[in-house]
């Protein structure tokens, strides 16, 4: 196993020796399962996926993603997009989730095949109605032994549910989903945010019965600091300015600044504004670790931009997707044509609400226009290469806006 920011927990070392390592070193196909929030392709998605995809390296495995929706949809960040009108329908703005890190995982280098996305949700569901056990029961009886003073350190009530149900989803995936795997999850690859509330779970459910050893056994991902404000992560589509923004405000001190380093030298050199000189981790902390706080999060920051715009190149690359720009007009005849798609208040009207989640059925109920006009329109557009039709039937935008050099453009 590859990576240097993951470790096999410690309490797990000697049972991964006996039972894993042999397996893995012989190609024997291993399960390994892996759970987030997923909203937008940020910082700490990319630091899972990245270290998730050293540590299996080239071996034999299969990867269970798992997408905690239920928390998509409850999230302040998620709330606000929806307010504003960014995100019309949450269902199908999830499933384009599912998408776009299926895309995303194969970008960074897992085979796609290998790969299976879930929504909690679903699992969730799937455990509740699953007859020839009461699953839920033993959950419930496994959250009755714990104390919540033990785990003061999830702020959320929410992960006190969801966190545990995790280690059942593992020991009973084979039985939720027949059709995908026939034997349990082997590795959980998880953040320190979860490692109290994933041991003392495994550790009731032995003491139940539920289950004979460790299973899964445990990959811990070394820690990282979660750099969060105003309810924003470090995204892809931010700017220099909007990630400057988030990690100047973070409360983070310089250990921790340095951890992201760290990580962020995983994928990409570390480029220091006074210098066109790129360094990997080890040169960058015996040179620059003695800097101004303040010099290091401005280092950071620029750092953090070219790890994130690197990866949205390389999966725009891999998946085939258009990358949406401003078009620049400069020829006479693509002006009046473009000039008459605008002056209709239909076709503005699609190109407005092409944003991928809505398909040509939605547009039509919101702007309460027949379904075979939007048609009309929407064939035009894409017959100016303004819009496309998606994989699963939205339509989207291939540009921002238009440009015109009226002076000198022309």
């Amino acid at each position: 196993m590859e990576s240097t920011n993951s470790i096999v927990h410690k309490e797990d070392q000697k049972d991964f020796d006996l039972e894993i390592k042999h397996d893995w070193k012989n190609g024997k196909q291993l399960n390994i399962f892996c759970s987030f929030t997923y909203i937008t392709p940020n910082y700490s998605i990319l630091f899972t996926l990245n270290e998730l995809k050293k540590s299996v390296g080239q071996g034999n495995y299969k990867i269970f993603l798992v997408i905690w929706d239920m928390n998509t949809l409850a999230n302040p960040y998620f709330k606000r997009m929806v307010t504003s009108r960014k995100v019309m329908n949450p269902e199908s703005f999830i499933d384009q989730r599912v998408t776009e890190l299926r895309d995303l995982a194969e970008s960074i280098g897992f085979d796609k095949e290998k790969i299976s996305i879930y929504k909690s949700s679903e699992l969730w569901k799937r455990m509740i109605s699953y007859s020839e056990e009461n699953i839920f029961q033993q959950f419930y009886a496994v959250l009755a032994k714990m104390k919540i003073g033990d785990f003061v350190e999830n702020k959320k009530v929410s992960h006190l549910f969801q966190i545990p149900m995790d280690i059942f989803f593992c020991n009973y995936f084979h039985k939720l989903y027949p059709e995908d795997t026939n034997k349990a999850i082997d590795l959980a690859f998880f953040g320190q945010d979860k490692e109290n509330l994933y041991l003392a779970t495994r550790q009731h459910m032995i003491e139940e019965g539920l289950i004979d050893n460790k299973k899964p056994i445990f990959l811990l991902l070394k820690y990282f600091p979660y750099l969060l404000y105003n309810h924003n992560l470090p995204e892809w589509d931010m700017s220099l300015k909007d990630i400057k923004n988030i990690v100047i405000n973070s409360p983070i001190d310089k250990r921790e600044i340095l951890d992201l380093f760290r990580h962020i030298a995983g994928s990409v050199n570390i480029s220091v504004n006074d210098s066109d000189e790129e360094l990997d981790f080890k040169d960058f902390y015996e040179s620059h670790k003695d800097r101004p706080e303040k010099e290091l999060r401005e280092t950071l920051a620029e750092n953090l931009y070219k790890y994130l715009k690197e990866h949205r190149k390389r999966f725009l690359e891999t998946s085939g997707r258009i990358e949406e720009s401003v078009l620049h007009v400069t020829k006479r005849a693509d002006v009046k044509n473009i000039g008459k798609v605008l002056k209709s208040q239909i076709a503005l009207e699609i190109l407005l609400l092409a944003d991928g989640s809505k398909s040509t059925t939605e547009i039509s109920k919101v702007t309460k226009k027949s379904v075979a006009t939007i048609s009309t329109y929407t064939n035009r557009l894409k017959r100016m290469n303004l819009i496309r039709v998606l994989e699963n039937g939205n339509l989207k935008r291939n540009i921002k806006g238009v440009k015109v050099n009226f002076e000198l453009g022309l």
